[in-house]
């Protein structure tokens, strides 16, 4: 029986190989080809999106908030039959008003606005996710001159949640990610662009930090990388790769469904750990990474994908948000680099490889499983 498993893991094993050297460019153009709909998260990263128009004397604000946190928090669903009807919701709709008019803060001129709640419905995003959407008016006595915001939906139940929103004043347009209580204002263009550039940068930070299965991934890379040079190849390489087509989902040129994505992002975190226990010897890596750091990239774009950024305004959302990533990513590696380069001094280093890469196999699949079952 274990003679047998083995062949099979040998012969999956040689297969793939052939697959990714042979035929890189040929797996990465069926990848691209063949996705269809479907929906599935890609971290656990909480967010909710909002988009605010402000006018001569009126500030008007849209808010999309996951409908199944909302549900946790009210109850929506009265009759239990995994479904929020458009009753429910207006059921619940002094509640909901509360909860809105608490949480978003608009102040003009030093005085916060009183807002009106014009419309409660659902709304999904491009993979079907579904969502509360709140039309929300904030009128003001007096002509409106610079404004303050403030979103902490969903913080009393996540506290590391993000809104991330954009501002429309005239033919300005502005995009800004509210986290950690902070505020955006209008002002200056120099600090807004740098308010704006921080939030992303930011984000990137925390999304690469929140998506466990990104990290599995550079950890079972690294796990065998064979010295400091060939750590700093495979990560370049890795880096190229997703900010490749994490450019190209973001403009609108590929735009794999989120579930396909995610479950052959699981895949590549099993296959690097099945490698890491069958071959003998690794070699060009790089190579590997690259091909599967194109399909890393678009679960990277997955967070910013929804906030359907102008093109005006995705250059700088997009250079500052992939910063952000790649500073995680930094980070991340230089915690592990002096583990890694102790390991290969020490006569556990073929142990510690097994045991870990067994567990990167094993949490691999289990992600496969649970993303497309």
């Amino acid at each position: 029986m274990v003679k047998h498993a083995e062949k099979f893991m040998h012969l999956f094993y040689r297969g793939s190989q052939a697959v990714l050297t042979g035929r890189a460019a040929a797996l990465v153009f069926v990848f691209f080809t063949s996705v269809t709909s479907g929906s599935l998260s890609a971290h656990p990263l909480s967010a909710s999106y909002s988009r605010f128009v402000v006018e001569k004397e009126t500030v008007r604000a849209i808010v999309r908030v996951p409908l199944d946190d909302m549900d946790l928090l009210f109850r929506l669903d009265r009759d239990l039959n995994d479904a929020v009807s458009q009753q429910e919701i207006e059921r619940a709709r002094p509640a909901l008003e509360r909860y809105l008019t608490d949480l978003i803060a608009i102040e003009a001129s030093g005085k916060r606005l009183v807002s009106s709640l014009r419309g409660l419905t659902t709304w999904k995003d491009r993979d079907g996710w579904p969502y509360l959407e709140a039309s929300l008016v904030y009128p003001a006595p007096q002509p409106i001159g610079e404004i303050t915001a403030q979103v902490r939906v969903l913080t009393d139940l996540y506290s590391d949640h993000r809104n991330l929103a954009e501002f429309e004043s005239g033919t300005e347009r502005h995009q800004f990610v509210f986290q950690h209580e902070n505020s955006y204002r209008t002002g200056p263009a120099e600090a807004s662009f740098w308010e704006t550039a921080t939030s992303f940068i930011v984000l990137g930070i925390e999304h690469i930090f929140t998506g466990y299965d990104h990290i599995l991934f550079l950890f079972g890379l690294l796990l065998v990388g064979r010295g400091f040079r060939n750590l700093v190849i495979i990560v370049t390489s890795f880096t190229v790769a997703h900010s490749l087509t994490l450019s190209l989902a973001m403009l609108g040129a590929i735009e794999p469904a989120t579930w396909t994505v995610e479950a052959a992002i699981a895949l590549t975190i099993a296959y690097i750990g099945l490698e890491n226990l069958i071959a003998s010897e690794v070699r060009h890596r790089w190579k590997t990474t690259f091909a599967f750091g194109l399909i890393h990239g678009f679960g990277f774009a997955s967070v910013l994908r929804v906030m359907d950024l102008p093109q005006r305004a995705l250059a700088i959302s997009l250079f500052t948000f992939n910063l952000g990533v790649e500073i995680g990513q930094v980070v991340i590696v230089g915690l592990m680099l002096p583990f890694l380069l102790f390991l290969e001094r020490t006569h556990y280093r073929k142990l510690v490889t097994q045991v870990a890469s067994s567990v990167i196999v094993a949490l691999g699949l289990f992600w496969f499983y649970q993303r497309v079952r």
